[in-house]
């Protein structure tokens, strides 16, 4: 019998703890590297890849991603998983599925569409529903095949409706007793492997609005229940809780709440988000002065960096995230109808109203101001075929037109099935996005993966950092890369022996060619994968050949192999239930 399950041999390994980058041989057993360093014969394997010439690095932990209804119809969680992502977390900003009453689902299917643009009719045909509590949600989520690992939020929202109802979780604070039993449900929670909570706190500023274009229930929320929560992690002595209260453009900034969450709790918090943006060059350096005060505070707060050359792509019935621009974006948003946002974009009172209320400094966060969106395909709107791959600011020069007017004009006349293009959703300066990254209290992350899945791709931001602020700048080293896509998070999460090549770890890893690892930087791929033949936005990886989960190759030259050995990842003080610990023996962890 083979001493080794699997050998690694020959490449160049980035561990991942920032030390230099060594050739040698990874010897895994059980899911598990066993030894590391020197030369390994391959008679001693039961299988050997030959990672010659190539970089082994540890798997990307991406703290901000919105699997949470995906991962029923996909085991491999694209795009992720393509660009090197082992381990995923769920949960984010509030959203989730649990704790759900059978007449509430729904709602949190809609909630879940409304905000992150997951199709509900994927949801419908996908989820099982075979829970109403959150360990039962886990339970459900161990019993599927897994390519990848899972760790999950208890979601507020989802944890306020089921106390609260959804009317009165908008509304008002929580009762005293409304309090003590979500005390209760996180402690259940978390008991079964719930790593924290999770939750958005913007007020009226941000897209995640209901189907009213009323604000989500936490971001209208009454902090002091927030705080309240903060108090279980505390008792328990782990946990960790993620907050988006940080927009850039002065849209919001409650950061506040993240400094009093910390306090309270004792626990890491993860302030979502930081960014550099090109029109407020200084906004960057702000908060991570900000997060070097709260560490002399002895305060545990992160910021979880928005640093990633993606854009949207968009048709106007899809694109919900320019609905907080100004008050006739969110009239028209919120129409969700084909035909009426047509009629409507078609109306001059309306079209002159939008134009009078453009403000191109509020469309930051909605793909950059309307000037500098590209037409990429006029459809239906056969008079500006002639202009597709222009931007619009160049087409309304030409008509001498507001470029609102030309927007919403293509709407109408193309029946809103024109595709269009955003600028970068980040800065392009090199210098600051690298100021970002290497900050001590910043983490890589936020691919939003799951999420906006007809306009955005953000499972690339590894691949992407990895190209262009390494490789093709070298603005960052990859040992320090490499840390803050894995290591860095997995030692703020508590991932034991996760996030790092080391002997005893979890054998999550990947390999790729340092000179070719990269994407198309021009457009996504449209890909019918959706439950029902629903089509979908991707972005391929170029360049990573093996993705390695528990010590299984997942994934060879961007196919799934059919593999399935992701596992569920819990706080250190969660009771897994001992039936599933036969078959996921790494999961207790």
């Amino acid at each position: 019998m083979a001493e080794f399950d699997l050998i690694v041999s020959g490449g160049t390994i980035v561990d991942g703890t920032r030390i230099p980058r060594y050739v040698g041989d990874i010897g895994i057993r059980d899911g598990r590297i066993v030894a590391i360093g020197g030369t390994i014969a391959p008679s001693r394997g039961a299988r050997v890849i030959d990672a010659t010439g190539r970089i082994v690095a540890p798997g990307v932990i991406d703290p901000h991603t919105h699997y949470d209804a995906q991962i029923f119809w996909d085991p491999y969680c694209a795009d992720s998983s393509w660009h090197g992502n082992t381990t995923l977390v769920v949960g984010n900003c509030g959203f989730g599925f649990m704790p759900c009453r059978p007449e509430d689902r729904d709602r949190y299917m809609q909630m879940m569409e409304n905000t992150e643009q997951v199709p509900m009719i994927a949801m419908r045909e996908a989820l099982p529903w075979t829970w109403e509590s959150f360990p039962e949600w886990m339970a459900a989520v161990r019993g599927i095949a897994k390519g990848v690992n899972i760790a999950a939020y208890m979601p507020l929202n989802s944890l306020m409706i089921y106390v609260m109802g959804m009317e009165a979780a908008k509304t008002r604070g929580a009762t005293e007793q409304e309090r003590l039993e979500m005390r209760r449900l996180l402690h259940e929670a978390m008991d079964a492997g719930a790593i924290g909570f999770g939750f958005s706190f913007l007020h009226e500023h941000n897209n995640h609005k209901d189907i009213d274009g009323s604000p989500m229930p936490t971001d209208s929320m009454h902090i002091e229940d927030a705080y309240y929560l903060a108090g279980v992690l505390r008792e328990r002595g782990e946990g960790i809780i993620q907050c988006l209260c940080e927009l850039p453009a002065g849209k919001a900034s409650n950061r506040f709440a993240c400094e009093e969450l910390a306090r309270i709790s004792g626990r890491p918090v993860l302030l979502n988000i930081v960014t550099p943006i090109d029109v407020m060059p200084d906004y960057h350096r702000g908060l991570l002065d900000w997060l070097d005060e709260m560490e002399s505070k002895g305060l545990n707060i992160y910021g979880q960096a928005f640093v990633n050359r993606s854009w949207n792509q968009l048709r106007a019935l899809e694109y919900d995230v320019w609905q907080n621009t100004s008050p006739s974006f969110l009239e028209f948003t919120t129409l969700r109808d084909a035909k009426k946002m047509a009629a409507l974009a078609s109306d001059p009172a309306f079209v002159q109203r939008a134009v009078e209320e453009y403000d191109p400094f509020q469309w930051s966060g909605a793909g950059g101001p309307i000037e500098t969106f590209k037409l990429t395909d006029a459809q239906g709107a056969t008079e500006y075929a002639r202009y597709n791959g222009m931007l619009l600011g160049d087409i309304a020069a030409a008509q001498d037109k507001h470029a609102i007017e030309v927007l919403f004009d293509i709407i109408a006349k193309s029946d809103t099935v024109a595709d269009f293009r955003t600028t970068l959703a980040t800065s392009t300066d090199p210098v600051k996005s690298a100021e970002v990254l290497l900050h001590k209290r910043v983490v890589s992350g936020t691919s939003d993966g799951g999420a906006h899945i007809k306009m955005h791709c953000g499972g690339q931001y590894a691949t992407d950092n990895i190209m262009w602020l390494v490789r093709d700048e070298g603005r960052i080293s990859l040992e320090e890369m490499h840390y803050s896509l894995s290591y860095l998070p997995a030692r703020i999460y508590n991932f034991a022996q996760r996030g790092a090549l080391l002997e005893g770890y979890a054998a999550d890893l990947y390999i790729y060619d340092y000179d070719t690892i990269g994407y198309d930087r021009e457009q996504y791929q449209t890909v019918n994968s959706l439950p029902k033949g629903d089509w979908r936005r991707v972005c391929p990886a170029h360049g990573i050949e093996w993705v390695i989960v528990n010590g299984q190759p997942i994934l060879h030259n961007g196919v799934a192999t059919g593999a399935t050995p992701g596992t569920m990842l819990g706080v250190r003080g969660a009771q897994f239930d001992q039936d599933y610990l036969v078959d996921l023996p790494i999961a207790a962890e």
